[in-house]
């Protein structure tokens, strides 16, 4: 009954949160509940179960007002307190009833997308949502059956909506072709966001869907299958999926939509079945118009109007066929023309083969294109109101494109970057970012990561990974016994090595032999298992496993480990290699349940998602930074999991060809990228403080530091002349490595304190809730001497082929000496913090410094970083922003307004010794606030910097850059 009412009350809220009470009352009346009372609903409510559906009903609608657009939130922040606070005066409650909603229904702050965009009119409005979600509504439904959270959902449709209003209206008379890109993370849920916008766009009005689904047959038949299961619904499939064994849970809609009052979607491709030139079948395609007198946009012929989806693989053959297809439709003139059929165009992982790689001539014209990246533009070309939306999690060569080529596929209306996903398990959970990279070994290391060294068949190589893998296998079984909600289709273990074949070959039958001598069934094998149960599972599950069903004693697990050998099978059969020459071998996730080892290559990359995936085995090398990046399959949602999840990565890998002497760290190469990954959104989320931003103004965002980023023929087009860093933490961790270039750099930094009475800090405050302390040598010097050392310093090695990267604190150095106005600073503050085990001891101005070790990204002009978090807390409170709470009076006295603050770094990158010369001087620097209003000020390039890239601008376009 609770329910019931509650929903009854909740459905007639659809605009806006109205008097709670009453609604109830209403409810309640118009269900002939005699003697109902409100206040026993909120009895209910608070004893009843977290997952009472009345309870639910509740939280979910809260939830959507916290995310909600619409007049009535009267300018209150999403996720905010402001606009819980609006909602419950709307919603007339008292003091017992907020009461509730404090404890038990709490608002989620959920993160939000950045978004550098182009200035549209705003067509995308709650009530235009409201009016037409028929398709949204039964994706969220799907969702919601399929364990999403709300804060997940939110999240998604807050997203989705952020990408349907950068497109243009659907039903404007005058055509416009906008193109984005939205930059997700790795396995984060990207067919999610797109099959989200596919939903939004299609209620919205958009009547041609292509999708472009990654290089793969196995990627575009997946995309199929995951759109068909969950978006299409039953009713519009044909009986291809009849004997799917999932086929009860794909979307329902109970009738056909156009008998609904919505309209119905066509599939020009299926699961097995790329797209055909359809000959003359082209009628497939033909957009009739109900009312031929009107546009084929106006909502009289639009909205009623059957939809096209085509998913398609990423290829210039396939994209050829739609193209004559399209101009047939043209040339015949069968139904409405094309230039009235608002297109959505999704490029999946569209750094990959669609961006155009053909050189150039010697100025700089385009001459030619690969044959993808043509065949994109030709479609385009087609559809004057297409929308083209790239997603990538690499997005190095899609941001390195040329805006200045208005045909080609820059994302020139807008960029967004999508917030982390809510129950993702990423880049911050396999890296302890906030610590330095000087060999300690931060939490997340030491629970998820286990290095690799020397020969495969070692014990503490494959057989210990395959071990974890049948005993976390284990665990998983045993929490499903415990807990039937926690189900658990998938187990799997990547073991990626070589993108070669034959490689693949003989490692899966290295794999096949370690796991059929393993001897689980008793003996060694289960007292390996027992070991690594009682050292390595135990005590992560303590750290990470929460509230998880976890056994007592190994022995509860015997029987589980019995049951996890029979799924995964007989080692002739329990290894899958997959590659585009075992095509069979390759696991259908969603047809089938997969419980084996995959060996492969680089089909296990880019797009592929690798379900249940808890063991990675992982040491392949790869030659760019976005390739490696793309072959982290263990990120993604490990939800039920998380704690059994460990990549076991190389770490002391062969760089180059088989005689190469040159070595890498795999984890420290990973972990760079994701450094430059997490520097790429904050520049983003800077850039996009300022509303007049366009995506063709901005700089290159994309770092090059260890690995190249990607393959770009150009790079941008307009050039930044200043940035306001007020209140920002600046670092570069380039440094040379030969002895000249290090002493003339400590030569600069003598000159930086010459004169400079060094003092003696010992400060304590709080942080993170707990006492620190912080002991320093602090010098006190002038911002001139602060430019002098800067420009003085050097960052590469004489022949380091980074120098062509210039100085990588170019800007920052402008802005000190006043580029984007007065920097707000009067002298600098450099602190030498003391640490506990200090390498040896480094004499500056009668001062003994201490030095600490640092790592160096190998093949690199880059340390991994300099500082750590506790360093700069303290720092950051005498540049100003306040991070430490109950600070001592001897920080204090340090403390004063205009002040700069440079952490000081010497370094060694030898352990246990210090080398009498040659040190590193590595720094950081942290700015004070300022009143400098602008973030950024940038122009257009002019002949006289004829090294800086080129950008056409319309008259408009150059006034409003000059200003």
């Amino acid at each position: 009954m609770m329910f019931e009412v509650i929903h009854s009350a909740l459905a007639g809220m659809t605009s806006a949160p109205k008097r709670f009470v009453r609604a109830l009352e209403f409810a309640a009346e118009q269900q002939d509940i005699e003697d109902f009372d409100a206040a026993t609903v909120l009895d209910h409510l608070k004893a009843c179960l977290v997952t009472d559906d009345a309870l639910s009903a509740l939280r979910h609608r809260l939830a959507l007002w916290d995310n909600a657009d619409g007049e009535w939130v009267k300018g209150s922040p999403r996720n905010s307190q402001s606009r819980r606070e609006l909602i419950y005066n709307l919603l007339a409650l008292d003091a017992n009833w907020i009461a509730l909603c404090e404890e038990r229904l709490q608002f989620h702050p959920l993160e939000e997308a950045t978004v550098i965009a182009v200035k549209n009119t705003p067509w995308y409005t709650p009530e235009v949502r409201a009016a037409r979600s028929f398709y949204w509504k039964a994706y969220e439904g799907q969702l919601r059956a399929n364990n999403w959270d709300d804060d997940a959902i939110n999240q998604l449709d807050q997203n989705t909506n952020r990408i349907v209003e950068k497109l243009a209206d659907p039903r404007a008379s005058a055509a416009y072709q906008s193109k984005g890109l939205v930059v997700g993370y790795v396995q984060s849920g990207k067919t999610a966001n797109f099959t989200g916008l596919i939903a939004k766009a299609a209620d919205a009005g958009y009547r041609l869907i292509i999708v472009m689904a990654g290089v793969l047959d196995v990627l575009r038949s997946q995309t199929q299958r995951r759109i068909d299961k969950e978006l299409i619904g039953r009713e519009l499939l044909q009986d291809e999926y009849q004997t799917d064994p999932d086929y009860d849970e794909f979307v329902s809609h109970g009738k056909r939509p156009s008998e609904l009052s919505a309209f119905d979607i066509y599939r020009l491709t299926g699961p097995e079945t790329d797209y055909k030139s359809l000959a003359y079948g082209k009628e497939a395609l033909k957009f009739d118009r109900r009312d031929p007198s009107l546009p084929f946009w106006t909502p009289e012929n639009l909205h009623p109007s059957t939809a096209r989806i085509a998913v398609v693989k990423k290829h210039p053959a396939i994209l050829q066929k739609l193209i004559a297809d399209l101009r047939a439709l043209s040339r015949d003139n069968l139904g409405a023309p094309l230039d009235q059929v608002p297109v959505l165009i999704i490029d999946d992982e569209s750094d990959q083969a669609s961006i155009n790689t053909a050189a150039p001539s010697p100025s700089g014209e385009v001459i030619d294109r690969t044959g993808t990246n043509k065949a994109i533009v030709g479609l385009l070309s087609q559809l004057p109101r297409s929308q083209y939306v790239g997603f990538t999690a690499t997005p190095s060569a899609n941001a390195l494109i040329d805006p200045g080529a208005a045909e080609d596929i820059f994302p020139k209306d807008f960029l967004i970057s999508l917030p982390r996903p809510v129950g993702y398990m990423g880049v911050a959970d396999f890296y302890d970012l906030d610590l330095p990279s000087d060999g300690t070994e931060g939490p997340n290391q030491r629970d998820f990561v286990r290095g690799v060294t020397g020969e495969d068949e070692e014990a503490s190589n494959l057989r210990k990974a395959i071990d974890s893998y049948v005993l976390s296998g284990a665990i998983k079984l045993f929490r499903t016994n415990i807990d039937p909600s926690l189900k658990f289709k998938h187990h799997t273990m990547l073991v990626h090595v070589s993108q070669l074949q034959a490689d693949q070959k003989i490692l899966a039958k290295m794999v096949q032999s370690i796991y059929g001598k393993s001897a689980y069934e008793g003996g060694k094998g289960l007292g390996r298992l027992q070991a690594l149960f009682n050292t390595d599972f135990v005590p992560v599950f303590a750290e990470r496993g929460g509230d998880l069903p976890f056994p007592a004693v190994f022995e509860e697990l015997t029987p589980f480990i019995a049951e996890c050998l029979q799924k995964i099978g007989e080692p002739a059969q329990a290894i899958r290699i997959v590659n585009t020459e075992h095509k069979k071998d390759t696991p259908d996730f969603d047809r089938q349940r997969v419980w084996k080892i995959l060996v492969g290559g680089a089909k296990l990359s880019r797009g592929y998602t690798v379900e249940g995936l808890t063991i990675s085995y992982y040491r392949r090398r790869a030659g760019a930074s976005d390739t490696l990046m793309q072959m982290g399959r263990w990120f993604g949602f490990r939800k039920g999991y998380r704690d059994l999840v460990r990549l076991f990565i190389g770490t002391d890998e062969v760089d180059g060809g088989p005689k190469s002497k040159k070595r890498i760290n795999l984890y420290e190469a990973f972990g760079a990228i994701c450094r430059d990954e997490e520097l790429f959104r904050r520049e983003l989320a800077r850039y996009a403080e300022d509303p007049d931003i366009i995506p063709a103004a901005i700089p290159p965002l994309v770092p090059a530091h260890m690995l190249r980023p990607t393959a770009p023929n150009k790079m941008r087009n307009a050039r930044i002349t200043f940035r306001n860093f007020g209140g920002e933490l600046s670092e570069s961790t380039y440094a040379p490595s030969e002895e000249a270039a290090q002493l003339h750099n400590i030569a600069a930094l003598r000159a930086l304190v010459a004169g400079c009475k060094p003092k003696h800090l010992d400060a304590s405050g709080t942080f993170e809730k707990a006492t620190k302390s912080f002991a320093a040598t602090v010098f006190e010097t002038s911002n001139e001497k602060m430019i002098t050392f800067l420009k003085a310093y050097k960052w590469y090695d004489e022949k380091s082929p980074d120098l062509k990267f210039g100085n990588p604190l170019r800007l920052q150095l402008e802005f000190i000496e006043g580029s984007a106005g007065d920097p707000g600073i009067n002298r600098w503050l450099i602190l030498s913090p003391e640490i506990s085990t200090p390498q040896g001891d480094f004499e500056l101005e009668g001062a003994s410094l201490n030095v600490v070790y640092r790592s160096r990204q190998q093949s690199s002009s880059r340390f991994n970083t300099y500082n750590d978090k506790f360093h700069r807390a303290f720092a950051r409170h005498l540049a100003g922003p306040t991070e430490i709470e109950n600070p001592s009076a001897e920080l204090e006295a340090l403390k004063a307004r205009r002040t700069g603050v440079m952490l000081l770094y010497p370094i060694t990158e030898e352990k246990g010794g210090v080398k009498k010369r040659g040190l590193t001087v590595g720094f950081t620097l942290l700015f004070p606030p300022n009143n400098i209003r602008n973030a950024v000020g940038f122009t257009v390039h002019v002949p006289a910097q004829p090294f800086d890239a080129l950008i056409d601008l319309t008259n408009a376009e150059a006034a409003a850059v000059s200003d």
